[in-house]
């Protein structure tokens, strides 16, 4: 079902060659997409702009997060965590997996945090130092382990789990007793991770390597069932499930210097604060250009008729994970749609906003970023320009470190592929957008 949220900007009546535009600035849907004509780029012709203001939009605290962390700490993942000293570097799970819980036990956005190792059965509460302790290598003796699905089942299980952020760590090698199940691996990822589906939650997947000293346990138990390694490196994954907004905050403000190899499922953000920008503007490059347009009302009135209409408009993504903040990622992905008409993202114009911007322009303060659009036609009387983030698919690098023989260690991951397919089958197809945003447009000939 489209969740629809009313957004209100007011700003102040121009007069200028073109009315303004009296249409409410509709609403914001997280889950649907307005269908459109292709978009189309045009070479800007600047003239005489005229100017109106808008007032910053009104900004709501998120929710405190509720965190649990889970290590699996079996024998095969014992030799990411050997014991350290002086003349013994950590590897790059301790400092990684240090890092990361130490964050959340003092960052101010985690309100509540809680602490579990998956040994033998179900998840068995500790306290921050004890888990801390294991991660330095403090513990002698790792259990035995549990089977991948059961030990996904166990943690999302839990009373109330579908409320909070659940941060797995494992190797997420799957090698199962009974050899049949290898076919069903999807199926049983899926079954595993059925709340996911039933509570529209979300999943993030970041994979990362680590020198590895001591027992390695394949999935493929031939030509051995193990082998002892003594530094070279393999993979391990951080799993954060959860509800959307909550694993997309829990991204962006905890899991800082997020490893590059991401995935995510399911993901969607609050509504981001989003207006257009024309005025009060210090930076040229930023205010419209070509055909005049105005505003009031929250809407844009325009004719691009005469000459293309180039504005820029402010978003808030300070919710996205860091990775998708970045403008490559945004101008590949940014979607832009106006039914009766033709808008585009120009070239090279997604761009993070500066301190010394949001501090110095008022009217910048509210958001993160810019995107420069244009509107290059619009037939009808009055249209809706619907910006979005359409959920990534599942990205390349997941194939790349799988693969079917794990026997011999390297950098990939028995059936990973076949872990996130189970992952991917929970949910839709298309996968919902991540946001999306809508500004009225009035065609004033």
């Amino acid at each position: 079902m489209p969740i629809s949220v009313p957004v209100g900007l007011p700003v102040p009546r121009l007069f200028r060659r073109f009315r303004l535009a009296g249409v409410f600035f509709g609403t914001v849907s997280l889950l649907t997409a307005c269908n459109s004509e292709p978009a189309e780029t045009t070479a800007s012709k600047p003239t005489k702009t005229s100017k109106a203001t808008t007032e910053a939009p009104a900004t709501t605290e998120a929710a405190p997060l509720r965190v649990s962390v889970f290590l699996e700490y079996s024998g095969g993942m014992k030799g990411f965590v050997p014991r350290g000293g002086a003349d013994k570097p950590a590897t790059e799970f301790q400092k990684r997996i240090g890092a990361l819980i130490t964050e959340t036990q003092v960052n101010g956005a985690v309100a509540e945090r809680k602490y579990y190792l998956c040994e033998n059965a179900a998840p068995r509460p500790v306290k921050f130092e004890e888990l801390r302790d294991v991660v330095q290598g403090e513990v002698s003796q790792a259990a035995l382990g549990t089977e991948l699905p059961q030990m996904l089942e166990g943690i999302l299980n839990r009373p109330k789990a579908g409320e909070e952020v659940s941060v797995v760590i494992s190797d997420f090698i799957y090698g199962p007793a009974r050899k049949s199940d290898f076919s069903q691996l999807p199926n049983l990822i899926r079954t595993s991770i059925a709340p996911v589906s039933r509570q529209q939650l979300a999943v993030a997947v970041f994979g990362e390597t680590s020198h590895f000293y001591g027992s390695y346990f394949p999935a493929v138990k031939t030509p051995v069932q193990k082998r002892a390694l003594n530094g070279e490196k393999v993979p391990y994954y951080v799993w954060v499930i959860g509800p959307p907004a909550q694993v997309a905050r829990y991204a962006a403000e905890v899991f800082k210097n997020a490893p590059a190899q991401q995935a995510f499922f399911g993901l969607k953000t609050s509504t981001p604060a989003f207006a257009p920008l024309l005025t009060k503007l210090t930076d040229p490059k930023l205010k419209s250009s070509g055909g005049t347009v105005y505003a009031e009302n929250n809407g844009l009135t325009l004719n691009p008729s005469d000459d293309p209409v180039d504005f820029s408009v402010g978003l808030d993504l300070k919710e996205l994970p860091a990775a998708w903040q970045q403008p490559a990622f945004l101008a590949q992905h940014l979607q832009v749609r106006l039914p009766n008409g033709q808008a585009s993202l120009l070239p090279n114009s997604v761009r993070p906003l500066t301190d010394e911007e949001q501090s110095g322009q008022p009217v910048l303060a509210p958001y993160t970023h810019v995107v420069r659009l244009r509107v290059s036609k619009l037939a009808a009387p009055t249209a809706t320009l619907t910006l979005s983030l359409p959920a990534p698919e599942t990205p390349d690098w997941v194939a790349a470190w799988s693969t079917t023989n794990d026997n011999t260690p390297a950098p990939r991951t028995f059936g990973l592929d076949q872990l996130l397919t189970g992952v991917r089958q929970s949910y839709p197809t298309p996968l919902p957008a991540v946001f999306t945003v809508q500004l009225p447009l009035k065609n004033d000939k």
